[in-house]
């Protein structure tokens, strides 16, 4: 299945998979996943990435006047399912509002897909 994911989606899933409990098999697939969609260090420039250190914990920032288009990614359907898996049933919850403008496109993507059969 292609997912069209933008700077915005692929920070936050990347942190989220990041946050996750998975047995060995899983966590390797998460790898995978997040060395596909991890953006460049010309993405990074582009975008003014930076890593900030606060209260002892590491945060990613990146200039919100700056973007990226979407761009193309392809995983299977096992990833797929995975990925809509764990963002359904991620247990911190989300900001309402912060979080829309992300979580919304692309589980509209998952869910669509999914309905479809689009994943390889």
């Amino acid at each position: 299945m292609i997912l069209w994911l933008d700077h915005t989606q692929r920070l936050n899933l990347h942190a989220l998979i990041g946050a996750q409990r998975a047995t060995v098999d899983d966590m390797r697939m998460y790898w995978r996943v997040q060395d596909t969609i991890d953006l460049s260090n010309e993405e990074r420039e582009i975008i003014g990435y930076q890593v900030r250190e606060q209260n002892g914990q590491r945060q990613i920032a990146w200039e919100s006047t700056r973007g990226l288009a979407p761009k193309e990614f392809e995983f299977t359907s096992d990833e797929i399912q995975k990925l809509h898996n764990m963002i359904r049933t991620w247990q911190s919850g989300y900001m309402i509002g912060a979080d829309r403008i992300w979580l919304e496109p692309l589980l509209g993507q998952l869910e669509n897909g999914a309905s479809h059969g689009a994943a390889k």
